[in-house]
């Protein structure tokens, strides 16, 4: 009977543990309260989309994810930013920028295109060709319209092909700025490193499998080519294996018989034989082990590819540019595969080097030592 109120007890504790939250804070705001400001202010312009997958939604939101990092990391070394909104309000107002409307022509024939590519029902060579037939489309839009802004004589028609330093000493005077920020976004790949041969990133099988396909046969010309490789050396391996235990998985059976009398009737013993059996199977399991393998192992990888060029908000002049590259993969097939949280990763550390970068060449004096945070004890001596 104790043993019931004991059990009970023991299922109770474990339901009320479930009954709460969890909060993961993701993201920490900037400790903002150890930086000395150092009051100068930054003017983040909208970067130039150099990606090859360019589109109004994915621009916007590559560039709102460059720069809300670009911000905190201007923080950490005391420099405000001016708000965004802003910004793009005032651009928009001095018809520096337009709305994408005015140049993502939404004609009837980019519409279909567009979607056609989001339904996925063509290879990826007709998609790649589908948007390269609607960026031309929107180009030659853009011409058009400036061609008849020209011709019209009407102001405010984004001619701007570049901001002249004028131009950016106004926009420097109008927010009471020190620095304006410009950039081009280069690369934000979203795919899977092929070229893997990590273990710990693959999986032990897809490791096997990768690294002796490569050994023997070398790169090959298609993904196909290399599916068939890897099943030819999993067939060969398993029958291999099979040939040698060939009593297993089947083992050979013995059926004796006799007739006539005991001590002089004839006895006759027929032994049914697996090898064959089992070779084949065990090179079938091998073939399959690397279909398998190939299919899986996959480790995503993100690649984001910033420049940034600051210019003197007073004259106008450059006076830092640099460039960086980032590819973030997950660090075992343990690790968080979401490409979101990939490429959030990637972003920060691009614009962390970068911010980085700048400060030391041009206001060294900020640079700082990091503060840890002070760790409050409860415990009382």
């Amino acid at each position: 009977m104790k043993l019931k109120y004991i059990a009970f007890v023991v299922v109770m504790v474990l339901m009320s543990v479930a009954c709460g939250q969890v909060t993961k804070e993701t993201l920490s705001p900037v400790p903002t309260d150890r930086i000395t400001p150092s009051g100068k202010r930054v003017v983040i312009m909208p970067f130039a989309d150099y990606t090859p997958d360019s589109s109004p939604e994915l621009y916007w939101r590559r560039n709102l994810l460059v720069t809300e990092a670009l911000e905190d990391e201007f923080a950490r070394y005391g420099l405000m930013s001016a708000l965004e909104e802003d910004v793009v309000e005032y651009l928009l107002d001095e018809h520096i920028i337009e709305p994408p409307e005015i140049f993502f022509a939404e004609t009837p024939n980019n519409n279909y295109m567009r979607s056609e590519v989001d339904s996925g029902d063509w290879s990826a060579a007709m998609i790649q060709e589908l948007q390269y037939a609607i960026t031309r489309n929107e180009e030659i839009e853009k011409q058009d319209q400036q061609q008849r802004a020209k011709d019209s004589g009407t102001s405010g028609s984004a001619l701007h092909i570049s901001l002249s330093s004028q131009e950016v000493a106004k926009i420097g005077n109008f927010f009471g700025a020190d620095y304006i920020v410009r950039g081009r976004l280069i690369e934000f790949e979203k795919g899977v490193a092929k070229d893997d041969f990590n273990p710990f990133h693959v999986g032990m099988l897809p490791f096997f499998f990768n690294s002796s396909q490569r050994l023997l046969f070398g790169l090959a010309k298609s993904e196909n080519y290399e599916l068939m490789d890897k099943m030819a050396i999993g067939g060969i391996l398993g029958s291999a294996i099979g040939h040698a235990n060939k009593n297993s998985p089947f083992d050979e059976s013995k059926k004796t018989e006799s007739s006539g009398h005991p001590l002089f009737g004839p006895t006759v013993t027929s032994v049914t034989d697996y090898h064959a059996l089992n070779t084949a199977l065990w090179g079938v399991a091998g073939a399959s082990a690397a279909y398998l393998a190939h299919n899986g192992g996959k480790v995503p990888r993100a690649v984001v590819q910033i420049r940034i060029m600051i210019q003197d908000a007073r004259t106008g002049r450059l006076l830092w540019s640099n460039r960086s590259e980032v590819e973030v993969i997950p660090e075992s097939v343990y690790a968080n595969q979401e490409y979101r949280k990939l490429i959030a990763k990637a972003i920060r550390r691009a614009t962390s080097s970068l911010v980085h970068s700048f400060i030391a060449t041009v206001e060294g004096d900020l640079l700082t030592i990091p503060i840890e945070p002070t760790v409050v004890s409860d415990n009382k001596s």
